[in-house]
Formats: structure tokens, C-alpha cells, sequence
């Protein structure tokens, strides 16, 4: 492009630019333009190409840059986002109690919708069966179709009995439980006559093979047997820490699995004579090997093993001896095979009983071989031999040998060692751990417990865990018994934890009790089981409350007295006192003979005592009426003429109803008058004046109601319990304070009764002046104004002891005496 041309372009761009405005315009120079461009380009590098490209944004939209940038200088987010108030340290007390009792006011609200809930259902379930019960009546009222109308139709009478004398369901009636019943019965007998204890777990185990059609019932007895077959422990020894420390429970659990694996060999052999071609003198190496020859017949079954000779391998034959406890023979096939030398030695030394460790370097080197090759050997029999024997990897399952539980159980139980044997060097499998391992990481539903309850009971049982077998067990009605009587047997034989209070939960645990342990309640247990017939087998329901004659309650009673209380508390009927109790002895007055409770004359209190401790109860329980009923069976007079004082003076004034309270007190004082003939001496003198004077206070009151005034106060007179004249009155509260405090809490009624009496007489002397008083005396004159003065005279003095008895009148009591003492003036 030349000058020219560019001259041209120039002048029409600046021809396009022109603007039909009046502005001048703007003529610049070369430098001109070149300083301008200069600063634009300083100040385009200073801002930014951000910032500009927004300001000619914001720019050609209208906004004011240099306001908007003022407004935004003064916007200030302190009071938007920083708090009112000061912050303040955090106060965790504050913080606690707030969480407490927001977590007491949910458990409240979640109660209180429970409740509802509760409430709502009960309500509809009555409201079905009321509406149920009507139906069935709107139904039964029904007409019935004629008998003529369907004469094809014939009607048949169905008989129907009622038994004269129904007797109430029992929980004994099924054979199981009247089976353990008799047992603990004959159990309970012997040792009452002659001190001697009878192996309960054998018993049970005994009848459970001869009388229960259960061959799960019989296994978990046989595994409780065998386990608990072992020396006895002393009865001041914990079972539990007994338990954890001695071997001789891991050993007998050993022994029960293979006796029951060799078992199972021997069944196979039989049923496969032909293969097994077994001959020679019975014994373990010869079953071992015919059991071997029936596994591994065919070529594929030996891929992978070593050893192998004449097509039988050597580490299922040494395997397969000690699955079945004959490590002799083990031994003997390692022999005659001539092979690992040093596991040779190692199993011989086991087999002598050599347990101390002299031989380090032969359990090193075998320890060695076992990390370096065997841990990735084919031969699963030969990796479970040397795990056995050297007693370590806990974490290979050896899955390829596992085909039941009992193979499982035996290999844990075979590897590990207690805490006395245990090299801390290694990792090795413990008791508690494997106890751990089946209760807590593998657990019920591992097992499929609902479904198979005894194989769960019998894997706590081999390792040990006797109280959660049994707690297991007594979840469902139909395994109940046998739990139940499992703890007894166990708890006999001084095996059974129990815990330190008899109020703690079927199962717990103490603080320092080794985990996973835990502790059954045995006292729990054989209550909720003999609740469910203590009313009607109540001897049998004794016999059971006998096993816990050694338990103490938080008080320090025995807990076999206070289930008989509770017993008797709850249900003080006739029957069941003279069952307990005995009958009246008709040649001794307050002694009775017989009764259920005298079977148990070992017990350091008899019945009479028991009377006295029911009695108590019942009066903690403010059942006074049956309290002096037992403490009448127990000979103690003195509380129960207290109580019959008691209910007297509530009831006294009262007319005699049939049926009422006051009426059968009327049958009690009968009886307590006959034996207090024979035994006043042990009745303090003031709870004997007490009670005389209330009765006759009764026999006082039963004539007034009778209509027998006269009689009535020439009672009052006799005992001199109210005054005849005013001087007579200090002398009669002098009286009344000798006596209880059941006597003046009467008094109001007797002095309105005798107030009543004499206005009476004064009402009738003043209406027939030829007539005397009935209340003739000799110191008397007939002259009617004495007779009226004296019966003024009587009353005043009535009105003045109202007011010197130590005793707060009630107020209608002193307006009526002020009043009728008004009207005779």
C-alpha cells in the first residue's frame, strides 16, 4: 500500500467519525497521540484486563462506577455476621445438665406415647370382645328352625361333663416337669434325712434317657454330664475363676469330641466292612486305619497329600488318631512310616507327660519348618498335625478338615493354651479367647440358635460358658425345665456363678470377672419357674424354694423364708395355711401338727418363726387382718393383740353387719380369748387392758344398738370409764391415760353414746312424773327434781372429761355434748 492510498482511508474514517454536534473537536499531534496511548497502556496493565473489561461493562449499561465504588467502601459485614452478644468460655456444666434432662424429658415423652399406645390397643381389644360377647348373645337368642319344618333333619344331643371339684391348671402336668419334680422332691428328702447329696447332673441325665423321647434333650444333658465330670470344687471357691485357670475343663471337653468322632468312625467302618478291611485286635490305630482306607480309595482324594505309601497318606492316618484322642497311635504311625523325626520326638515327650520344656531347640526347628513351608503346604492333614502339636496359628481355619462343629470346636480347643503355658512371644489362642469367639464375634445368629437351640447350648457348654447355655435355653417355654434344673444340678455341685445380690439380672457380670464370663441369677430363675405353680402345686413349689435355703436377700434373710413369705402373703387362704402350717392341735391350745414346712426341719427356723415372719410382712403391707392370723399360727400374742386393738378401735361403735370387718373381728377375739386363758403371761399388761377394755367397749356398743340402754350403762358403770358426777372425772382420765391410745381415739363415740343415754332418761323422766328413773338407786331420791339434777349432774360431768380427755374432740362430737347438756336445763 502506498501513501496515497493510505491518505485516502484516513480521510474517510475520519469522514465516518464526524458527529453532527456543536463540540469542537479534538485535533492531536503525532506526540500527542503517543503519550495518550502510553498512559492507557499503564493504566490497562496496572488494573488488570478484568477490571477493565467490568467497567466498560458495568460502563455501557448506565451504572456510576465511582458511586457504586463508594457505596461499596461503606458496606460492612461486622454486624451481619459476628454475634450480638460477647462470646463467653463454654460452660460444660451447663451444657451436661441441659443434655439430662432433655434425655429425661424424651424418655418421659416416649413413655407417655407407649402408654398411649398400650392404652389404645387394650382399649380396642375390649371393645372386640365385648362387641363379640354380643354377637355371640345376639345369635344364641336367636329362634331355632322348627323341628317339624325338616323332618329329614335329626338333632344330636352331644353329652357334656363339668368336674364337681375343678382343680386349677397346673405348669406340673406335662411329664417333663412332674419327672424333674419328683427328682428334686426325692433329692431334697435325702439330704434332709441323711446329709448326703446325690449327683443331680447324672440323675437328670438319667432320666432324660429313660423318660424323655428326645434325643437333643439327652445330648445336652450327656455334654453337661461329662463336662461337669471332673474333681469338685470347694464351696468357698468362685466357679468362675476356678473355671477359667483349670485345664481340666478344656480336657474333658477334648475327650468328649473325640469320643464322639470315634463314635462316628466306627458307625462308617461298619456300614463299609468290605472297604474298610479291618482285622487285628480292635483298637484305635486299626479303626484309624480302616476309617483312612474308606476316604481314600480313589486316586483323586490323594492329590496334594503327602507321604503317601501303598496308597494310604501318612497325615490323614496321624490326623485322624488324634481327632479320636489316641495320640499313641499317632505316635505309632509316625513310626512305621519313619518320617519328621523331631515332630516324632515332640509327640513322644506329650505322650509322657513331659510338659516342661527341655527341648527348645526341637520346637524352634519345628516352629521354623512350619512358618517357612508348611504354611503354604498342599496337605491340609499334615499343616493341622503341626498346628496342633506346636500349639499356635489361631487364625488358619484349616477349612479343607472342617466339615462340622465339632471338628471346629475340637481344633480351637486342641491349639490353645492357658494363660500359665502361654509363650507371650507368639500369637496364641486362649480360653477366653475362644470363648470370645463363639459367644461374642460369632454369636447366635452364626449358629442359627432359634432354630438349632441345642447345638448352640451344647458349643457354650464344651467351652465352658455354663451360664449363658443355660440363660440361652430358658428363653423359650419348651426348654425352660430343662434349664432350669441344669442350674440346679450345676449349682449343687458348687459349678454354677451366681452373682453377689440375688437382685441382679438373669444374666450379668461382676467387675472383675474375666470376659466374656457371666453370672446366672439362679434365684430368679427358680422363682419365675415355680411361680407359674406355686398356687397349685404349692409342696412342690416348697421343694424348689428349699434349693435356695443358702442364698441371702439384700437384707440378710434367707431367700428360701422370704419366697415362702411372699407366698403366704400373696395368697393367705385356708387351704394354704393348713397345707403350710399344719392343723390346730385339739390337745394342745396354739400348737399345730402337720403341715408341709415341718419336712423342712433342718431349716434354722420352723413354722412358728415363718408365722411370725409372714406376719410382719403382711403388716409392712398394712394387711392387719391376716397378720394377726399368722401371728396367732406363730404364738405371738403380744403383736397380735396390738393389731386387733388396732382394727377394734375403728370399728367398735359400729352396728354388727354380716360379713363385715367388725363381724369377723367378733370369730378372731373367740380365739384370742381361748389361747390367752392359756398364755396371758406373754402379753404386756397394757396391751391386755387395752384389749379387755375394747371388748367391752363392743359388747357396750352391741347393746346400744340392740335397744338395751340400760344394760349398756351399767357396763360403762362397772368399768368406770366415764364419770357419774364431776368429781369423778380426774379419776377417769387418770384411767383412760393408762390404757393405749386405741381407747381415747373411741372415746368420742362412747361419751355421745352415754350423753345419748342419759338424755334419753331425762327426756322420759320429764314427760312421766309418776314413773321413776330406770336406773334406780338406793343413795337416790324418788323425788323427780333430784333425779332430773342428777341426770344434769351426769351429763356436766360428761361434757367436762370431753374436755380434759388428752384428745382433740372432733367438733360436731362437742357441739352435740354442749347441746343435749343445754337442753336438760
Amino acid at each position: 500500500m502506498d501513501l496515497v492510498e493510505l491518505l485516502q482511508q484516513a480521510q474517510r474514517l475520519t469522514n465516518e467519525t464526524k458527529m453532527d454536534t456543536e463540540m469542537p473537536r479534538v485535533e492531536r499531534t503525532i506526540s500527542q497521540v503517543l503519550q495518550a496511548t502510553q498512559e492507557l497502556h499503564s493504566r490497562v496493565t496496572q488494573t488488570g484486563t478484568n477490571d477493565l473489561q467490568a467497567h466498560i461493562l458495568l460502563g455501557s449499561k448506565g451504572v456510576d462506577l465511582p458511586k457504586l465504588s463508594q457505596k461499596l467502601e461503606t458496606l460492612s459485614a461486622r454486624k451481619s455476621f459476628e454475634p450480638l452478644d460477647p462470646v463467653t468460655d463454654t460452660d460444660i456444666q451447663g451444657y451436661l445438665k441441659n443434655e439430662r434432662e432433655n434425655a429425661i424429658l424424651s424418655v418421659i415423652e416416649e413413655t407417655n406415647r407407649s402408654i398411649f399406645r398400650a392404652v389404645e390397643r387394650q382399649k380396642w381389644r375390649y371393645v372386640y370382645a365385648d362387641w363379640g360377647d354380643e354377637k355371640e348373645a345376639l345369635l344364641n337368642a336367636l329362634v331355632g328352625a322348627r323341628q317339624q319344618d325338616f323332618p329329614d333333619v335329626q338333632r344330636q344331643v352331644l353329652p357334656t361333663s363339668v368336674a364337681d371339684n375343678p382343680e386349677p391348671f397346673s405348669r406340673l402336668a406335662g411329664p417333663i416337669q412332674k419327672a424333674y419334680a419328683m427328682k428334686i422332691k426325692e433329692y431334697n428328702e435325702a439330704h434332709i434325712q441323711s446329709g448326703q447329696r446325690e449327683n443331680l447332673v447324672a440323675a437328670f441325665a438319667k432320666i432324660a434317657l429313660q423318660s424323655f423321647d428326645d434325643e437333643h434333650v439327652h445330648d445336652m444333658w450327656n455334654v453337661l454330664e461329662y463336662m461337669s465330670n471332673v474333681t469338685p470344687l470347694a464351696r468357698n471357691t468362685d466357679p468362675i475363676h476356678a473355671r477359667q485357670t483349670a485345664p481340666q475343663f478344656v480336657q474333658q471337653a477334648r475327650t468328649y469330641l473325640e469320643r464322639r468322632y470315634k463314635i462316628y468312625m466306627e458307625t462308617i467302618v461298619q456300614k463299609n466292612l468290605l472297604l474298610a478291611k479291618r482285622g487285628g485286635v480292635p483298637s484305635t490305630y486299626t479303626l484309624v486305619s480302616s476309617y483312612v482306607s474308606i476316604n481314600f480309595t480313589k486316586l483323586a482324594a490323594l492329590i496334594g497329600l503327602e507321604d503317601v505309601s501303598n496308597g494310604k497318606p501318612l497325615w490323614p492316618l496321624v490326623y485322624y488318631s488324634l481327632r479320636s484322642g489316641d495320640l499313641g497311635a499317632a505316635i505309632q504311625f509316625l513310626k512305621e512310616w519313619g518320617a519328621c523325626p523331631d515332630l516324632l520326638k515332640m509327640m513322644t515327650m506329650q505322650k509322657r507327660g513331659d510338659t516342661e520344656t527341655p527341648h527348645p531347640r526341637i520346637e524352634t526347628t519345628l516352629k521354623l519348618e512350619y512358618n517357612n513351608k508348611l504354611r503354604v503346604c498342599n496337605d491340609p492333614f499334615k499343616k493341622a498335625v503341626y498346628a496342633i502339636i506346636l500349639t499356635c496359628d489361631p487364625h488358619d481355619g484349616h477349612a479343607e478338615l472342617m466339615r462340622t462343629i465339632d471338628d471346629f470346636l475340637w481344633l480351637q480347643l486342641s491349639i490353645l493354651r492357658l494363660n500359665d503355658k502361654r509363650h507371650y512371644d507368639i500369637e496364641q489362642l486362649t480360653y477366653a479367647g475362644l470363648q470370645s469367639l463363639i459367644l461374642d464375634k460369632y454369636g447366635e445368629n452364626y449358629f442359627n440358635a432359634r432354630e438349632k437351640a441345642p447345638l448352640y447350648f451344647q458349643v457354650l457348654a464344651l467351652t465352658g460358658q455354663f451360664e449363658s447355655a443355660i440363660e440361652f435355653l430358658a428363653r423359650t417355654e419348651t426348654n425352660r425345665p430343662h434349664a432350669v434344673h441344669m442350674a440346679i444340678a450345676l449349682n449343687e455341685l458348687s459349678m454354677l456363678g451366681a452373682p453377689s445380690s440375688v437382685q441382679a439380672p438373669l444374666l450379668s457380670c461382676e467387675p472383675d470377672d474375666p470376659v466374656p464370663m457371666k453370672r446366672l441369677n439362679l434365684v430368679r430363675l427358680i422363682v419365675m419357674y415355680a411361680k407359674c405353680f406355686e398356687q397349685s402345686d404349692t409342696a412342690q413349689a416348697l421343694q424348689y424354694y428349699y434349693l435356695l435355703r443358702h442364698f441371702k436377700n439384700p437384707k440378710g434373710g434367707n431367700v428360701m423364708l422370704s419366697c415362702v413369705c411372699d407366698l403366704l402373703v400373696e395368697n393367705y387362704y385356708d387351704e394354704i395355711l393348713v397345707l403350710v402350717f399344719g392343723e390346730e392341735d385339739q390337745s394342745n391350745t396354739g400348737r399345730l401338727t402337720g403341715g408341709i414346712f415341718e419336712d423342712f426341719h433342718t431349716m434354722d427356723c420352723d413354722k412358728y418363726s415363718l408365722a411370725g415372719k409372714v406376719g410382719d410382712e403382711l403388716v409392712d403391707r398394712s394387711n392387719f387382718e391376716a397378720a394377726i392370723r399368722l401371728y396367732f399360727i406363730g404364738g405371738q400374742l403380744d403383736k397380735a393383740l396390738r393389731l386387733m386393738c388396732s382394727l377394734m378401735s375403728q370399728v367398735v361403735h359400729q352396728p354388727t353387719r354380716r360379713g363385715t370387718l367388725r363381724d369377723r373381728l367378733r370369730i378372731t377375739i373367740k380365739k384370742l380369748d381361748a389361747a390367752l386363758a392359756a398364755r396371758k403371761m406373754d402379753v404386756e399388761a397394757h396391751v391386755l387392758v387395752t384389749y379387755g377394755m375394747l371388748t367391752q367397749l363392743m359388747q357396750f356398743f352391741d347393746m346400744i344398738h340392740s335397744g338395751e340402754a340400760r344394760m349398756a350403762a351399767e357396763l360403762l358403770a362397772n368399768n368406770r370409764l366415764i364419770p357419774t358426777n364431776s368429781a369423778e372425772v380426774d379419776e377417769c382420765v387418770t384411767n383412760l391415760r393408762r390404757m393405749g391410745p386405741e381407747i381415747i381415739k373411741v372415746m368420742p363415740d362412747v361419751l355421745l353414746a352415754a350423753m345419748n343415754i342419759i338424755y334419753e332418761e331425762y327426756v322420759h323422766t320429764m314427760g312421766n312424773a309418776a314413773q321413776g328413773s330406770e336406773y334406780d338407786d338406793d343413795a337416790i331420791s324418788d323425788d323427780k327434781e333430784l333425779t332430773l339434777r342428777h341426770l344434769r349432774g351426769r351429763a356436766k360431768a360428761l361434757t367436762n372429761m370431753a374436755a380434759s380427755v388428752p384428745y382433740r374432740m372432733p367438733e360436731q362430737t362437742n357441739k352435740r355434748l354442749v347441746q343435749l347438756e343445754i337442753l336438760m336445763h
